[in-house]
C-alpha cells in the first residue's frame, strides 16, 4: 500500500435525480479544512471541472452525504449533505437534498445502522443542515432489502422499489419562518422591472415567481432557460431576494454555484409540453408545472425539498403557485418539470393566523452503484489537520 496516499472508504449512491458519494464521519479527517480539501480533490472540483475526480460535472452528480450515529433518542442517524461545486472548490452546506436522504436512508439498513425491520424500516434521520428530522421508509423482504419493484420517477431509468422520503415539521428550517417575510407575495425590483414572488422555507428557501414574468410559457428546457440572457435575468431576481431576507449583501458578487439559497422557481398552469426525452407530458398529468433553477442552471427533474415546498405553496391561498395550481385534491399535488412529474404530499395546519407545515414527502428510488475507497495524496491533510 502506498504510504503517501490516503485511502477513504466510501459508497457511490443514486438517490432519486441524485447522485453522490455517502462517507461515514469517522471516516473522514475531522480537522474541517482537512476535510474540504479531501472531499474536493476525490470529487475533482477545479476550473477545469471534475476530470481528476469522480463528480458528475453537473449539480445534481456532485453531492455528498456524510453520515453517522445519531446521540439523540429522536433519531437513528445524522446526515450532512454537502453541495460539491463542479467548476470553485467548495462544498455548501447551507442546503439539503432529499433525494439523497433516499440514499442515506437505504445506506443506513445496507450498512446496519439500524435494525432491519420486516416490511418496512423507518430511518429516523437528523439532517444537521436544518436541524430537522426527516424520515425514510426503506422496504426489507425477508430479512433483506428489496430493490426490485414496480414504482418509477421521472429522470431514471427503469423501476425499484419505492423509498418514502419525508421532512418532518420542516418549515423555517432556515429563517425560523414558513413565509420568511411575513407576506404570502413580495414585491422584487429589478431593474425597472417589478417581481410578484412568493417566498417559503421548507427545508430549502425557495421563490416562487410566474413563468410569464420573464415571457416564458412555463414549459421550456434547458436550452431556453439556460440561454445567459435568460439565465441572467432570473439570477438577478435570486440575489434581490437573497437581499431581502440578508442571506446576500447589496453590494458583494455572488456565484450561484457557491450561494445556493435562495432557490427560484418559475411556475405555470398545467399544459402539454414536451419532457427532455420528447415525451408528451400531458395536461392531466400535473396540477402546476414548475422549472426549478439550481446554481445558475434548470435542474433536470425538481428537488424533493423543493416539491414539497411548492407543494404547500399550491395549498396555502393568495400566493403565486396557489393562483396557478388546478384542480387540486387531498394533500397531492402533481409537479411538471422537465423530465416528468413527481408528487409531493404536505400536511398542513390552519391556525389562528398562518400555517404549520406538519410533515412534507414522495416517494423515490434509490441505489448501491459502487462501493469501495477513494485515494487522495496524503499530503493534502498533513497539511493541515489530523486525520481521524
Amino acid at each position: 500500500m502506498d504510504i503517501k496516499s490516503l485511502r477513504v472508504p466510501c459508497v457511490l449512491m443514486r438517490g432519486g435525480t441524485s447522485r453522490g458519494l455517502v462517507f461515514k464521519d469517522s471516516d473522514l479527517p475531522l480537522d474541517h479544512e482537512a476535510r474540504e480539501r479531501v472531499i474536493l480533490k476525490i470529487y475533482g472540483s477545479s476550473p477545469n471541472g471534475q476530470i481528476d475526480g469522480i463528480g458528475g460535472g453537473t449539480s445534481v452528480t456532485s453531492k455528498v452525504a456524510i453520515v453517522g450515529i445519531s446521540s439523540t433518542n429522536e433519531s437513528d442517524i445524522y446526515y450532512t449533505f454537502g453541495q460539491v461545486g463542479v467548476n470553485k472548490k467548495s462544498i455548501d452546506y447551507n442546503v439539503t437534498c432529499g433525494n439523497m436522504a433516499s440514499a442515506v436512508g437505504l445506506y443506513a439498513v445496507e450498512e446496519g445502522l439500524v435494525p432491519r425491520v420486516e416490511g418496512e424500516t423507518k430511518v429516523k434521520i437528523l439532517n444537521t443542515n436544518t436541524n430537522k428530522i426527516m424520515e425514510v421508509l426503506i422496504p426489507i423482504k425477508d430479512g433483506n432489502v428489496e430493490n426490485k419493484g414496480d414504482f418509477s420517477i421521472s429522470g431514471v431509468e427503469g423501476t425499484g422499489a419505492k423509498i418514502t422520503v419525508s421532512f418532518m415539521n420542516p418549515a423555517g428550517a432556515f429563517t425560523g419562518r414558513l413565509f420568511p417575510t411575513g407576506n404570502v407575495i413580495d414585491e422584487i425590483h429589478v431593474d425597472e422591472k417589478t417581481f410578484e414572488v412568493s417566498i417559503l422555507d421548507t427545508g430549502n428557501i425557495v421563490a416562487f415567481v410566474q413563468a410569464s414574468d420573464f415571457s416564458l410559457e412555463g414549459y421550456e428546457l434547458s436550452q431556453t432557460i439556460d440561454k445567459p440572457d435568460v439565465s441572467k435575468e432570473i439570477e438577478k431576481l435570486r440575489v434581490e431576494v437573497g437581499i431581502l431576507l440578508g442571506i446576500f449583501n447589496k453590494y458583494e458578487k455572488i456565484n450561484p454555484e457557491l450561494e445556493a439559497l435562495p432557490k427560484i422557481t418559475l411556475v405555470s398552469p398545467p399544459k402539454d409540453y414536451k419532457t427532455e426525452l420528447g415525451i408528451i407530458n400531458k395536461k392531466e398529468n400535473n396540477n402546476i408545472i414548475g422549472r426549478y433553477i439550481s446554481m445558475g442552471k434548470l435542474h433536470p427533474a425538481f428537488a424533493v425539498s423543493g416539491s414539497i415546498c411548492l407543494a404547500t405553496a399550491c395549498q396555502i391561498p393568495g400566493t403565486i403557485p396557489h393562483l396557478v395550481c388546478e384542480s387540486t385534491t387531498g394533500n397531492s399535488i402533481n409537479i411538471g418539470h422537465p423530465n416528468g412529474t413527481i408528487s409531493a404530499e404536505v400536511f398542513l395546519q390552519k391556525n389562528e393566523s398562518d400555517y404549520k407545515l406538519l410533515k412534507g414527502g414522495t416517494g423515490r428510488t434509490a441505489r448501491r452503484i459502487m462501493e469501495g475507497t477513494a485515494v487522495v495524496p496524503k499530503y493534502l491533510i498533513d497539511k493541515e489537520g489530523e486525520h481521524g
